[in-house]
């Protein structure tokens, strides 16, 4: 099985990468709580055969002080 993320904007993109064999999602950037408090990913798995499936993965943005 292979991951990658599905149709998103590209700033969303820049902030974060999928890892293609283990599914793993990792920031890119540092997040600002008081930019955008939430992320909604889609995440698209497809296996050997061609199949796909997709999913939606929500980041919520937690609020530290600075």
């Amino acid at each position: 099985i292979t991951y990658a993320f599905g149709e998103m904007p590209a700033n969303i993109l820049q902030k974060f990468s999928v890892d293609a064999e283990s599914g793993t999602i990792r920031l890119q950037e540092a997040l600002d709580f008081e930019d955008t408090r939430s992320f909604r990913l889609a995440v698209k798995a497809r296996d050997g055969g061609g199949l796909v499936a997709h999913c939606k993965a929500e980041v919520e943005v937690l609020d530290v002080n600075d």
